[in-house]
């Protein structure tokens, strides 16, 4: 990792622009062992404590929506005393990369001084007259929306019966949103096309039912516009709350992408068993026109891919870097380090390797890992934000595979399921 944190300038001092939404709002940070004695006590609140407490038990993260009023009022009693933040991956993004010094820009609507204040200042929108400016620059305007809640809980520290082995987060929201849309921003990016490094979207999965197809109409007429002009085309998933959403998010998008990406939790909801990735994963991306399918974990990142395995082992190693040097922090870093007292597991796969007669390479990378981190929130977006940060740039020299004995690397686990039976308790998603 200290070859690639070294190479992070040349990195960032090459890249185009990101391109990225439809996503933004603002996060209030809670904590779950503060919370939820009340939480359970509250009888309205009954299926929200019922629901944390099973995922805090099961070690997972994720995203729930809940009907409850009067949750906000709630939550906000317990809200951390100034505590909030970015939310959303488009958001999370653009700010990690700004933070580096990258050029990101970001479709946002809701310009309200709440919106604008958790935002990185060096983000990048395009304004009433077109032209690119900074976050620290625009003034505020508008109304907000209703924030998000998130939830996070501890490795070691007791809830109820029980003591989590994880630290993660839960993302609690009360209301459905629409996208993130900017027609300023549509009209930049369509015109930039091959002058932009990349693009990378956020799932529409906080959009309510009725208003989806309109949204996936917009998104995926954004990603073939993109993807027809030469750059990649990134979605990264997420867990969809409401029944069908992800069935539909995926038959819109087929076609208008180059890759896709999710935690290791969601390989389930995509029909893909954990204990057989090598073989589901292929068919999966070539049912849905993708040259690249990436999964993140808590101790390894995986990406089968068409294109150079070299440039996505970087790609993936700079996004674990990114995500490690955040969870240590507590906050997207300017000069990224993967942190002294983080653990290296065994990845399940070599760094890289070919699928026997499919055309595909597996890229594989262990990913610095921080069991009590300062926090666990925007991690995988961070990770994700690393990835692109590689593919939004030229063609270069590649860093890990260049380094003496790192393709020989040995100790890793016989096969993919291994690493499903042997490490799925500890190594969920990164979330």
């Amino acid at each position: 990792m200290d070859a690639l944190a070294a190479a992070v300038p040349d990195f960032v001092g090459t890249a185009k622009p990101l391109l990225t939404g439809f996503a933004a709002c603002v996060d209030k940070l809670i904590d779950l062992h503060a919370i939820a004695p009340a939480l359970k006590r509250e009888p309205a609140g009954r299926i929200l404590s019922d629901e944390l407490m099973a995922r805090a038990r099961a070690g997972r993260g994720g995203e729930v929506q809940v009907d409850w009023p009067d949750g906000p009022r709630f939550l906000d009693q317990y809200a951390n005393p100034g505590a909030t933040a970015i939310g959303g991956t488009s958001a999370q993004a653009a700010s990690t990369l700004a933070c580096l010094g990258a050029p990101a820009i970001l479709a946002l609507d809701d310009r309200s001084i709440e919106q604008l204040a958790v935002l990185q200042p060096g983000v990048k929108l395009i304004g009433g007259d077109g032209e690119v400016v900074s976050v620290g620059d625009v003034r505020p305007a508008g109304a907000g929306k209703p924030a998000h809640y998130i939830v996070e809980y501890s490795a070691g520290r007791a809830l109820s019966d029980f003591t989590p082995t994880r630290s993660t987060r839960i993302v609690v929201r009360f209301a459905d949103e629409n996208l993130e849309y900017d027609p300023m921003f549509e009209r930049y990016g369509r015109a930039l096309g091959p002058g932009a490094g990349a693009a990378l979207l956020s799932s529409p999965n906080a959009v309510a039912a009725e208003r989806l197809p309109r949204a996936l109409d917009r998104m995926a007429s954004f990603a073939l516009a993109w993807k027809r002009a030469g750059i990649p085309v990134h979605l990264e998933l997420g867990e969809y709350p409401a029944p069908g959403a992800l069935d539909s998010t995926l038959r819109r998008m087929t076609g208008s992408l180059t890759s896709i990406g999710l935690n290791f939790n969601e390989l389930p909801s995509i029909g893909i068993a954990p204990a057989a990735l090598e073989a589901h994963m292929p068919a999966f991306a070539e049912r849905h026109g993708l040259s690249r399918l990436v999964v993140h974990a808590d101790h390894w990142a995986l990406a089968l891919t068409r294109e150079d395995p070299e440039r996505e082992l970087d790609a993936l190693a700079m996004g674990c870097l990114l995500a490690s040097a955040r969870a240590e922090a507590g906050r997207p870093v300017a000069k990224p380090h993967a942190p002294a007292a983080a653990a290296f597991a065994c990845p399940p796969h070599v760094p890289i390797s070919v699928c026997a007669g499919s055309g595909w390479h597996i890229v594989c990378c262990a990913a610095p890992y921080l069991r009590n981190p300062a926090s666990t929130i925007g991690l995988g977006d961070t990770f994700t934000a690393g990835t692109m940060l590689v593919h939004a740039g030229p063609k270069r020299p590649a860093v890990l595979a260049n380094l003496p004995g790192f393709l020989a690397l040995s100790g890793v686990a016989t096969n993919l399921g291994d690493v499903s039976s042997a490490l799925s308790a500890a190594n969920r998603m990164r979330s």
